[in-house]
């Protein structure tokens, strides 16, 4: 026996799914100026908590490499001739 159900809402045609593409279309042309400056204070604010975050763990890690002893005796970079001589 063949299913005679009536499907209360159809499948969307290619003239709906056009106008839905439409519709789609027009609200994103409705982004005003302050929807722009909300979101460029928004993108602002996170760069700067990355920033202070950023700032924040390379203090941490300088303050690590400290000795409580005093100052650390810099590191001095050797040339490349000087490695391969034997110096």
């Amino acid at each position: 026996m063949p299913d005679t159900t009536i499907d209360p809402i159809p499948k969307p045609g290619k003239f709906r799914r056009a106008l839905g593409a439409i519709g789609a279309w027009l609200q994103a042309l409705d982004y005003t100026g302050f929807d722009y400056a909300l979101d460029r204070t928004e993108r602002l604010e996170r760069e700067l908590a990355q920033l202070k975050e950023e700032l924040r763990q390379s203090r941490e890690a300088s303050s690590s490499d400290a000795h409580p002893g005093g100052a650390v005796k810099p590191r001095t970079l050797t040339s490349g001739s000087d490695r391969h001589s034997g110096r």
